[in-house]
Order: C-alpha cells, then sequence, then structure tokens
C-alpha cells in the first residue's frame, strides 16, 4: 500500500505527462493518489484529472483526493500536509513535470519493507526549452555515495507527517525532508540502475539552478554527458505530445 503524493502548482500544461506515467503503472500493491493545488495563472482543478481516473484505477488506484488550498505554501509543507491525509504506510514523492516508470510504486513498495527511503541514484533530465539532456548521477566518494538525495524518492507516511518545523522551505526540500526526519544512510536502499522515465525543468520553478549544471551543454556535477535519449525513455504516444506542448516554444 502507498500513497502518492502528489503538490502542483502553475503546472496545468506539463501535469498530465506525470498522470500518464500513473497510468502505467505495473504494481500489486494498491495505491492512493492525493493532489494538493493552490491558485496560479496555470491552475488545473479538480476536473483536470477526470480523463485520468478510470484509467488510474485499471492501473491500481483505490483512492483519489483533490486538496484546493486558497494560497500558495512552499513545496515542504505541502508534501507535511499531504502526509496528514494519507491512509497508505508507504509514501511516494512525485513531482507534477516529471513521467515516472511503470514499476515504480511496486519497487518502492517492496524496498520499503526494510527501509526508510527509497530512491534511484540516477536519472535523464530534458530542458523543456533548449530542448538538450543530461544525466544526474551520484558518484561515489571514498567507498560511499554522496549523502544528496536521488530521484524518484518514497519513504514511511509517518515519517513525513511527523514532520514540525519553523521554517518550510520552498527549495531544497529533498535534504530539508532527510534532516528533519532524521533518516540515516544505513536505512537508505539507492537503487543505481537507469530508469526508463524522466525528469524535466524549464518550467517547473524551482530548477533554475539545476539546469544550469547541464542545459547548456557544460555539464557539472552531478550531471554528465549520455548516449541514453528521450525517445527510449517514454512511450512514444507521450514524447509525441511532449514535443508537440513544448518543442516549438
Amino acid at each position: 500500500m502507498i500513497t502518492v503524493a502528489l503538490p502542483t502548482w502553475d503546472a496545468r500544461p506539463i501535469l498530465w505527462l506525470q498522470l500518464e506515467s500513473l497510468c502505467r503503472q505495473e504494481t500489486e500493491h494498491e495505491w492512493e493518489l492525493i493532489v494538493c493545488e493552490e491558485p496560479s495563472d496555470n491552475f488545473a482543478g479538480e476536473e483536470y484529472f477526470d480523463p485520468y481516473l478510470e484509467r488510474l484505477k485499471k492501473a491500481g488506484m483505490v483512492n483519489f483526493k483533490y486538496i484546493k488550498l486558497d494560497r500558495w505554501v512552499p513545496l515542504s509543507l505541502k508534501w507535511v500536509w499531504i502526509a496528514q491525509e494519507a491512509q497508505f504506510e508507504n509514501f511516494a514523492l512525485f513531482s507534477s513535470d516529471d513521467y515516472s516508470h511503470k514499476d515504480r510504486l511496486q519497487v518502492s513498495v517492496e524496498s520499503l519493507k526494510d527501509a526508510l527511503w527509497v530512491d534511484w541514484n540516477q536519472g535523464l533530465f530534458l530542458d523543456l526549452v533548449k530542448w538538450t539532456t543530461g544525466m544526474y548521477k551520484k558518484r561515489a566518494r571514498g567507498g560511499q555515495n554522496l549523502k544528496r538525495t536521488g530521484l524518484f524518492m518514497s519513504t514511511k507516511t509517518e515519517l513525513i507527517r511527523s514532520i514540525k518545523d519553523e521554517v518550510y522551505p520552498a527549495r531544497g526540500v529533498d535534504g530539508w525532508i532527510r534532516k528533519n526526519t532524521g533518516i540515516k544512510l544505513d536505512k537508505v536502499v539507492q537503487i543505481d540502475e537507469c530508469p526508463l522515465a524522466l525528469c524535466t525543468d524549464s518550467f517547473n520553478q524551482i530548477s533554475h539552478h539545476r539546469k544550469s549544471l547541464y542545459a547548456d551543454g557544460a555539464f557539472k556535477e552531478p550531471f554528465y554527458s549520455t548516449h541514453r535519449t528521450i525517445f527510449e525513455m517514454l512511450p512514444q504516444e507521450v514524447l509525441m505530445e511532449l514535443v508537440q506542448k513544448f518543442k516549438a516554444i
């Protein structure tokens, strides 16, 4: 059992990408989807999800909840609020502008049976404006993985629910969560293979520094050049829609 936490803001033109990946999940575990959204120029609204609900149910979703906020709040606080509404013990942190691999939920639930956190050590990023890619990789130093978090993160719902802080940041949220939950590296499952999935930049509001590390072709750690392409990461129909919506920008 796992809760898919999907906070979103100003993301209507790209939100469909993550929903398409959720419709293609292959898992034996039941899951719920909780969306949290506040007003913006690109407000989606609850009705945005209606065309996807039947497909999501076929992919294992047993509950859908939409939370509408009346003001902007930082991403970190939205994670905590979603956790308060979650009914399952496992908690998957989803981004509204990414495409998750089809076995993300299955692998996450299985990994969390003996761990408190699971993430992937590498993944392909696409800049939607310059249409360039970079491979995110956590490199080893002195025999230990970098302490920075990976991609496609999941943890225990109770850990997120228990966070109480005076400051809830809008950026650097991944590390903030690990710090406030006290998760040690020996309780982290780090998956090495590159998943058939995609993370995007430029449309979201928090990727400005990150895309500077790869989008111009001058790669800086933790981004590296790669032979992997978006053509192998996305189903053809999803890739075509992504190109139609963003390639002309």
